[in-house]
């Protein structure tokens, strides 16, 4: 018999067995890599993150015979419903065993609790937003997740699609190779003469000067992707704990910005070092020595992921998006880094798929969002 628990996330234990339950799914999957705990349970903490202050979020795992083996969470984003003047349902963390019974029971429980809430399309998976980690892997499944991008099991996409859920939107991760980079001789003239045909100059961000870099980050990436499909602004306070978090990992070599005669930050790019190759075996935790590994296992590290690249409107097509690609290759290759993932890119967005051309990027991995239509 199947039966259905309401989490709640302000008790300790309900939280924890929500959390947990993934470790069950993966215990014998050779490229999962464990989240860190610490961060899991913030972004599950209606309390103290800032996703709360325009959402909700409702947990639920599935039982049969007394044992989970399901789990799945209804997320309501007032954000996103607002500025798409929509009324999207979403759900998330979503891991459940190879039984399609608890699977539509679980997905019943959130169009249940959506219904109640007047929305009328279910979409996901997003963890809790395309803010954060999002997406399904439906190809690609022979290699590690990078920092900051999810792994799941290839028969969750039969146990959406016999559910009645259908691919809404694809979501591509490029493969990017040092000797591709700078082999090629398009991207060596085009980054030599962008920045001068656009009166434009790269430079790096100031650590020292952060807070003034992340309101030039926030104007650039509201502005960049208001138009793009599944877009949610992020909130002031969302930004400052992202910005708080990546203050430990932030290698500004991978950090370039470009800036017009003015002086105005008119383009930037972020990538991050996969630290994924060291926290693999932390089994959530950093503590109490794994933090030292983090700290002083970084010549393991051959990846980069570009998880954000954003030019303003009346910048693009001018070839600054290669300036910066070329800019966070070159400065991988001083440090033994070699390789960059570029994820996610929409399949709608032939602007970012040129430019992955551009450098000879090659897709290697695709995820997707799923949805449905409950009213």
């Amino acid at each position: 018999m199947i039966t259905i628990e309401t989490i709640d996330l302000n008790k300790k234990n309900d939280k924890k067995r929500f959390v947990d339950f993934d470790y069950e799914i993966y215990k014998d999957s050779p490229h999962w890599v464990a989240p860190l705990r610490m961060d899991i349970n913030e972004r599950l903490n209606p309390k103290k993150h800032p996703f709360y202050l325009n959402g909700k979020i409702q947990c639920f795992v599935a039982l049969r015979n007394g044992k989970i083996v399901g789990r799945i969470a209804a997320i309501d984003n007032n954000n996103y419903n607002e500025f798409h003047s929509s009324n999207v349902g979403f759900f998330g963390f979503f891991e459940c065993i190879n039984d399609q019974e608890i699977a539509n029971v679980l997905f019943d429980k959130v169009t249940e609790w959506h219904q109640s809430q007047q929305n009328n399309i279910l979409q996901g998976p997003v963890n809790p937003s395309t803010n954060y980690e999002s997406g399904l892997l439906i190809d690609g499944f022979d290699d590690d997740p990078k920092i900051m991008m999810s792994y799941n099991p290839p028969y969750y996409q039969k146990l959406m699609e016999n559910y009645g859920l259908h691919v809404s939107m694809k979501m591509y991760a490029y493969k990017v190779e040092d000797h591709n980079v700078l082999a090629n001789e398009k991207l060596l003239r085009v980054k030599d003469i962008a920045l001068q045909r656009s009166n434009t100059s790269l430079r790096l961000v100031n650590k020292k000067k952060l807070n003034l870099e992340i309101e030039h980050i926030k104007k650039i990436y509201n502005k960049a992707w208001e138009n793009n499909w599944g877009f949610v602004p992020m909130s002031d306070a969302e930004l400052n704990l992202m910005a708080n978090e990546l203050k430990l990992i932030l290698d500004t070599q991978f950090a370039p910005m470009i800036e017009n005669e003015k002086g105005e930050v008119v383009a930037f790019a972020l990538a991050l070092r996969d630290i994924n190759v060291i926290t693999k075996d932390f089994k959530g935790s950093l503590f109490p020595f794994n933090f030292l590994k983090l700290l002083f296992g970084q010549k393991k590290i051959k990846w980069i992921r570009v998880l954000l690249l954003g030019i303003l409107p009346e910048y693009r097509g001018k070839g600054l998006d290669a300036v910066m690609y070329y800019e966070m290759i070159k400065n991988g290759l001083k440090v033994g880094i070699d390789r960059a993932e570029a994820s996610w890119i929409l399949e709608s967005n032939p602007e970012m798929q040129k430019g992955m051309k551009v450098v000879n990027g090659e897709i290697y991995k695709t995820y997707a969002i799923f949805e449905k239509q409950i009213l």
